[in-house]
C-alpha cells in the first residue's frame, strides 16, 4: 500500500485565497454579503460561488490579468519532486475556480490532476459557475466533494487549510494541516501534524517515508 497525496490549492499550496482575490478584485461588491451567508453557515459553499460568480464583471483577459501574479508556496515543487520519488501518487483536490488554479500551476511547472469547480465564460464580462465534482450526499455541501474525490485504496494523506477540508479530514489516513483545518483538527481530537509550509511538509516527508518504507512504499 503506498501513498495517495490530496492537496488543498487556496491558502495551501497558493499562499492567498485565489478565489477571494479574484472577487476583490474583479466582482461587485455584494460578493461580501454572500461570503457573510456562506460563513454564518445559512448556504453551502457551492450555493455560495455560484452567486459570486454571477459578481464577477470581467472579460477573459482581465480575469486572467487580475490572477497573473498568484504566488505559490516556493517549496512545493520540491515537495512533488520528493513524493514522485518515493512513488507516491498525488492530486490537487479544491473547492476553488479553474482559471484561478490552472494557471498558476502551469507557471510553477507543476503537472498534476487538478479536480476543481469551473468558471464559464457566458458572454461580455459575465460569467457562471460550473460544479463537476458536486455530490448531492456532499455533508460539507461544497462545489467538491473532496471525500468523493479523493477516493484510494492507498494510505490517505491530507494536505490542507480550511473549510473545505474539514469533512475529508475525519477519512484520510495522514493529516498534514495548517490554518483553520489545523485548529478544526484539534478542536475535534483528530490526529494530525501542524505545518506552516511545504518546507514543513518536506521535513515530516522523510522520517514518515522511512517509517513506513516497508509497508507504504515496497514496490511488487
Amino acid at each position: 500500500m503506498r501513498l495517495h497525496f490530496a492537496i488543498d490549492f487556496d491558502g495551501t499550496i497558493a499562499l492567498e485565497d485565489t478565489t477571494d482575490l479574484l472577487l476583490d478584485r474583479r466582482a461587485e461588491p455584494a460578493w461580501l454579503d454572500v461570503e457573510k451567508e456562506w460563513l454564518a453557515g445559512r448556504i453551502g459553499s457551492r450555493e455560495c460561488l455560484a452567486q459570486q460568480a454571477a459578481l464577477i464583471r470581467a472579460t477573459p483577459e482581465e480575469l486572467d490579468a487580475a490572477l497573473a501574479d498568484v504566488a505559490i508556496d516556493r517549496d512545493f515543487p520540491r515537495f512533488v519532486a520528493a513524493a514522485n520519488r518515493a512513488g507516491a501518487t498525488m492530486q490537487v483536490v479544491s473547492d476553488g475556480f479553474d482559471r484561478c488554479i490552472l494557471p498558476a500551476l502551469k507557471r510553477a511547472g507543476i503537472n498534476l490532476p487538478v479536480t476543481c469547480n469551473r468558471l464559464r465564460h457566458v458572454g461580455g464580462d459575465r460569467w457562471a459557475a460550473e460544479f463537476p465534482a458536486f455530490a448531492a450526499d456532499c455533508n460539507a455541501t461544497s462545489g467538491v466533494c473532496k471525500c468523493r474525490a479523493a477516493q484510494t485504496e492507498r494510505m490517505l494523506v491530507l494536505i490542507g487549510d480550511g473549510r473545505s477540508d474539514f469533512c475529508l479530514a475525519s477519512r484520510a489516513d495522514v493529516v498534514l494541516a495548517k490554518g483553520k483545518l489545523a485548529t478544526h483538527c484539534a478542536a475535534n481530537n483528530y490526529s494530525f501534524t501542524p505545518i506552516n509550509s511545504f518546507a514543513d511538509a518536506l521535513d515530516w516527508l522523510q522520517p514518515f517515508l522511512a517509517e513506513h518504507a516497508v509497508h507504504a512504499f515496497s514496490r511488487p
